[in-house]
């Protein structure tokens, strides 16, 4: 892969860069420098080339949660968004690069914001790839792009970030850290963490398959098994107690029913007392509403003739109606309307004629008075605009007069100052030579100045060496005594570095430490034990509850079994009884019942007499179909809640038996726990548990000598880092002492050197002093020299300029005198055109306005000025058509009453017509009333007139509910009566089913006995029964139990075999195997790039571990550590190692373009300059290599330059720098 150019627009500090490495000075080197300040934006010229590639930068790609507010868009900080340019509305980063399949491609990643406004919201960034050759679009896609451009580059984006952007400052950290240290770099230099997670995952399955494994061997030691004569025996009790239940539960189904049969009577005997009562309270209630009925009854006939008195009603009040109309119309006069009417009409016609008249008289001059309107309107404009003109002229002849006066005053004034100036310049004629020479005068000038402060300078700097060396001869003698000072302090912190370890090794350290352990876990041990022996009181305990109440509930449940079938029995038999009754009461029965005639034989039972009617017996069998369906519905209810109560002990019961399993579980789990910890007691050397206060006493007397054996450990290494400082104290005064006698030597060099330089100073200075005064020979100014030159150079400077103001002035004036004089010729004339204009247009105002002056005459004439002639006709011509429409309204009124004259008298004969009709009407209604009434008052002989008119005044539906009423307790009253007859029947019937003699006490009292002897035959059973199918379970599970500890047991042994040989709670185990052999590969890569950096040295690895050493090859093949390397030889290996590194992860891809970012701003000079030889060789490979930096030496090595430097307003742009 090989970059051919580079785009960024709007990114970071970067508004426009164009880099293109296929146009000189970047074709010609292969080495070039990106300079800057910090901050200008050199590393942006790398994100610009991973955004246009991969859509995301190395800088960027750490923070992946936390966002952040960006002009209103909240981001990631890793969103590469973020680096749009605040204030742009859009911004790209655009690659060309040649593919591994040698074709060119352009990479474009691009962001805008919405409608391009910069206030709009971010936009998804566009990505795109191009085919150069014939401009297609391969991929427009974010994803497609970035897949395509890693096919055609041959990388990922970490790929290429190291193996383009080399990270050799992270190398030199990896040359000087211990073997994890270096593993974990290596890890994160080469993206290999998975070793760590792989390692990290065996440790932790490992641990659930222990886990796993250690809980199903205690779960399998929990289930315990009987015997086979216990399993015997039990299956004999069993059958024994199931034969008891069976003869205890007939007893008690024969008691139950008996109950039955006394519950069955008791309440037919309160239903009877109840019917009863209501057939009572019902005759009560139709005796009270006897005369209601009777007046409601009346009502009812009376509703006959209700249409009747409705009517007459009606035709009364038509009659008023009609009366009061005739009355009304009769009023009204309409002869005397009419004669007034008509006079109006005459005055309007006359009022008419008259206005018409008048207009055709004046027709004549309103058009005479228009015309000369028009004439008027001509002339007015035509003076206006003459008067505008007018003043146009005047004031352009105004302006003209006062052009040409302040011109006149101009030449006067640029004639004095050009007077004046030649006057100063005479003055100044003694500087000529000055002016004339000044460019050379200026440098003379300088160059002396510059002799003047480098003579002082090295007199300063004399007398600071003079300083320096005076006080580094007083530091040697000090210095001297200091040294064989800490000598003495270094053989005393020896020796008590000796007494030290002398009095740890009468000290057993290991012995006490395994002591301590022994006794703590033996204390811990016993304290676990304690803790299990409680538990399982408190389980026993909880034991015996749960049987307990495994016992209670099985008893209870067989009550609630017998309850739910005698319940069952009784719903079975309320429905036998419904049915019948059903059958009984059906059709064909009643088609019998209604064949029965008085004094004829009935065909069923041969009976003469028949007490019962047809509707009668039918209500009857409706109420006991009723009765016996409510029965039937208690029952099934109450079956329904028995079954219920029935189903939940059930889940009741199932919950006790499995807390009991789970407490048997448990208590055998604490069992072989208590045995576990009763053999890890005698591993211990303990026989049973130990006394916590004794134990206490023991381990304060061992963590004595563990803390006195702490005590010696510290102090001894607190001697031994005095000793190590002294050491470096020692090494530092006497490397000390060597720089300050090397730095007298320097010093003595150095003020020799400063001397001569001095003397040199002094003498190109009067040379220089010597050509001045040459050019400027004035003895005065050179007197004023001698005494200040600063001044005097001053002050020549400023009279040569003002010399120079002068002559520049003085030439300007000349210039000025010139167009001036050619300004006021021009101006004069332009006068005179102006005052020949304005008089002609005088002469012509004054002819427009005799002009105006002779029309307005002829016009008062014939209509005052001020009135209007359009307002003088309107007002002829309204006054026509108001009189106008006042005749036509005039003859419309009068044609409206001749109208209303004649609908008056067709009104009037037809309201005595409708009088007429409804008097005839009022009679028949009246003959119709009192016919009815007669005949009404044969049967009701109360009925009157009076009576009629009160009944009909109350609503009729009042009387229908008392109707209503009425008939529904006269229903009320029969179903009571057949009800009551029906329950004496069926308890004769239930009376002859008699099952016993005996009290419901007494056979209740039995009834409990058999009921107490069930139960316990039931709890014996339920013991045998339990234990059998807790047999049978612990069986079936002990069986599933042994085959998954099987599977569980060979699983657990592959994982344990992994985790010896690679796991660990850290991942540390098989990440230091792996990178170890990711090492050996790297080291391989880099020895093959530090061969061609430098022939001297090569990279090994130390036997199988992470440690690195260094074969100098000059030294015999020398094996050296890493850490021996210096500054300069440090670069060159961590170099070598980044450009393994960019090898490695390249893998067989050709990298032909090469970034580093980092590390030369911490090297000196010596170093720099083995880095840029480095750099050098590097080049020489055919790679193109770009070094970001700010450092000046490297700046200036490198001659190819892309120097990216700040601009006011915080942005910047990029020059390219170089020999083309």
């Amino acid at each position: 892969m090989k970059l051919l150019s580079l785009g960024i627009k709007n990114l970071a500090s970067l508004t426009t860069a164009e880099v293109d490495f296929e146009q000189a000075p970047l074709s010609h080197s292969g080495l070039f420098a990106i300079t800057g300040d910090t901050g200008a934006g050199k590393s942006t010229l790398l994100d610009g080339i991973c955004l246009a590639l991969y859509a995301k930068t190395a800088r960027l790609k750490n923070d992946l949660k936390n966002t952040v507010a960006f002009n209103g868009d909240e981001i990631k900080l890793n969103d590469p968004r973020n680096l749009l340019r605040r204030g742009c509305a859009q911004g790209h980063a655009e690659v060309q690069f040649i593919g591994q399949d040698g074709e060119r491609y352009i990479a474009r990643w691009k962001i805008e914001r919405a409608r391009k406004k910069i206030d709009g919201k971010l936009k998804r960034p566009e990505h795109q790839l191009i085919r150069v050759s014939d401009e297609s679009l391969i991929t427009q896609s974010s994803s497609a792009t970035i897949n395509k451009v890693e096919q055609l580059i041959g990388l990922s984006f970490e790929q290429f970030t190291r193996a383009a952007l080399l990270a050799q400052h992270e190398f030199a950290a990896f040359l000087k850290a211990s073997a994890d240290e270096r593993a974990q770099l290596l890890e994160c230099l080469t993206g290999t963490d998975k070793f760590s997670r792989l390692g990290q995952t065996i440790f932790e399955r490992h641990k659930e398959k222990k886990a796993t494994l250690e809980q199903l061997q205690q779960t399998l030691a929990s289930y315990q098994l009987l015997s086979d004569d216990d399993l015997k025996i039990l299956n004999t009790k069993l059958a024994d107690n199931e034969n008891q239940l069976s003869q205890l539960k007939t007893q008690s189904n024969a008691y139950q029913l008996d109950i039955q049969w006394l519950d069955i009577a008791q309440q037919q005997q309160q239903k009877c007392q109840h019917y009863q009562q209501q057939l009572q309270q019902v005759e009560a209630q139709l005796q009270t509403q006897a005369s209601a009925v009777k007046q409601a009854q009346l009502a009812q006939q009376v509703q006959q003739i209700a249409d009747n008195r409705q009517q007459v009603d009606s035709l009364n009040y038509q009659h008023g109606q009609y009366k009061q109309q005739h009355a009304q119309l009769a009023k009204q006069d309409y002869e005397q309307q009419l004669i007034t009417l008509q006079a109006h009409l005459s005055t309007v016609q006359i009022a008419q004629q008259q206005a018409t008249e008048q207009l055709l008289e004046h027709e004549p001059k309103i058009k005479q008075v228009r015309k000369l309107d028009n004439q008027r309107l001509v002339a007015q404009q035509q003076l206006s605009d003459n008067t505008k003109q007018r003043n146009i002229a005047q004031a352009q002849y105004e302006k003209s007069h006062v052009e040409l006066q302040n011109q006149d005053t101009q030449l006067t004034e640029n004639k004095v100052a050009q007077a004046a100036l030649e006057s100063q310049l005479e003055q100044q004629a003694r500087f000529a030579s000055a002016y004339e020479n000044w460019s050379q005068l200026a440098r003379l000038f300088e160059d002396i100045n510059d002799c003047t402060l480098r003579i002082g300078h090295d007199q300063k700097q004399r007398q600071e060496q003079s300083v320096t060396h005076h006080e580094l001869t007083q530091k040697v003698a000090p210095l001297e005594t200091q040294i064989k000072h800490q000598t003495h302090q270094l053989s005393e912190l020896e020796q008590q570095q000796q007494t030290l370890q002398q009095q740890l090794e009468v000290l057993d350290y290991e012995t006490l430490q395994k002591q301590h352990y022994n006794l703590k876990s033996a204390l811990n041990v016993s304290q676990e034990n304690q803790k299990c022996e409680h538990e399982l009181l408190q389980l026993t305990a909880s034991l015996d509850k749960y049987r307990h109440q495994q016992q209670t509930l099985k008893l209870q449940l067989q009550d609630t079994q017998q309850q739910v079938e005698l319940h069952k029995q009784r719903a079975q038999l309320t429905q036998d009884n419904l049915t019948q009754v059903q059958l009984r009461a059906s059709d064909s029965i009643s088609a019998l019942r209604a064949q029965l005639s008085a004094g004829e034989e009935c065909v069923v039972c041969g009976a003469t007499e028949h007490p019962y009617g047809v509707e009668h017996i039918d209500d009857h069998w409706q109420t006991l179909i009723t009765d016996f369906s409510e029965q039937q519905q208690k029952a099934a209810l109450a079956q329904q809640q028995s079954q219920q109560r029935y189903n939940e002990q059930v889940v009741a019961q199932e919950q006790a038996n499995a807390q009991l399993q789970v407490s048997l579980q448990r208590q055998a789990q604490l069992k072989e726990q208590q045995h576990k910890l009763n053999t890890q007691l005698q591993s211990l050397g303990y026989e049973h548990d130990i006394d916590a206060n004794d134990a206490q006493q023991q381990l304060s007397k061992i963590e004595q000598g563990l803390t006195q054996y702490s005590e010696l450990s510290k102090q001894q290494q607190r001697v031994w880092q005095a000793l190590k400082e002294m050491q470096q104290t020692l090494n530092n005064s006497r490397q000390q002492h060597a720089q300050i006698q090397q730095q007298i030597a320097h010093l003595n060099s150095l003020i020799a050197t400063t001397e001569q330089q001095q003397q040199t100073t002094q003498q190109a200075m009067l040379q220089q002093q010597q050509k001045a005064q040459q050019l400027f020979p004035d003895e005065a100014w050179w007197q004023s020299y001698t005494q200040n030159a600063q001044v005097a150079i001053e002050s020549l400077s400023e009279q040569v300029k003002q010399y120079d103001n002068g002559q520049k002035r003085l030439i300007e004036l000349q210039h000025t005198q010139q167009q001036l004089q050619s300004q006021f010729s021009h101006s004069e004339q332009n006068h005179n055109q102006h005052k020949n204009q304005l008089d002609k247009l005088q002469i012509q105002l004054k002819q427009h306005q005799n002009t105006l002056v002779t029309l307005d005459e002829q016009r008062a004439a014939l209509l005052a000025l001020e009135h209007s002639v359009d307002d003088w006709f309107e007002s002829l011509q309204s006054q026509c058509e108001q009189t106008t429409q006042q005749l036509n309204d005039a003859k419309a009124q009068l044609t409206h009453i001749e109208h209303e004259k004649h609908q008056q008298a067709i009104k009037l004969n037809h309201l005595q017509v409708q009088i007429s009709d409804n008097e005839e009407q009022q009679a028949k209604v009246t003959q119709r009333f009192d016919k009815w009434l007669q005949s009404q008052q044969q049967h009701y002989p109360e009925l009157d007139t009076h009576l009629v008119k009160q009944l009909l005044s109350k609503p009729f539906s009042e009387y229908e509910q008392i109707l209503a009423d009425n008939q529904q307790q006269q229903h009320q009253y029969a179903q009571a009566l057949a009800r009551f007859n029906h329950l004496q029947e069926e308890m004769d019937q239930h009376t002859s089913q008699a099952r016993t003699k005996s009290s419901q006490a007494e056979v209740e009292a039995a009834l409990k006995q058999v009921i107490e002897q069930i139960e316990l035959t039931q709890s014996r059973w339920l013991e045998c029964s339990t234990a059998l199918q807790q047999h049978k379970q612990n069986l079936a599970k002990r069986t599933e139990q042994q085959s998954k500890l099987t599977q569980v047991q060979s699983e657990y042994e592959h994982w344990y075999l992994l985790d010896k040989l690679l796991g660990d709670a850290t991942g540390k185990k098989l990440r230091n195997i792996a990178q170890t052999q990711t090492l050996r590969i790297l080291l391989q890569y880099a020895n093959q790039h530090l061969a061609s950096l430098s022939k001297r040295y090569q990279l090994a690895i130390i036997g199988h571990s992470l440690n690195i050493a260094i074969i100098d090859r000059d030294m015999a093949d020398e094996q050296r550590s890493v850490n021996t390397l210096s500054g300069g030889e440090s670069f060159l290996v961590s170099l070598a190692l980044a450009l393994g590194l960019a090898s490695l992860s390249a893998n067989k891809v050709q990298i032909n373009s090469l970034f580093i970012d980092e590390g030369f701003g911490t090297l000196d000079p010596e170093t720099l300059s083995v880095a840029l030889d480095a750099l050098d060789s590097l080049q020489a490979q055919g790679r193109k290599v770009g070094v970001i930096s700010h450092v000046s030496e490297m700046t200036e090595r490198v001659a190819t330059q892309i120097h990216v430097k700040k601009q006011p307003g915080g942005y910047s742009n990029i020059q390219i720098k170089g020999q083309t």
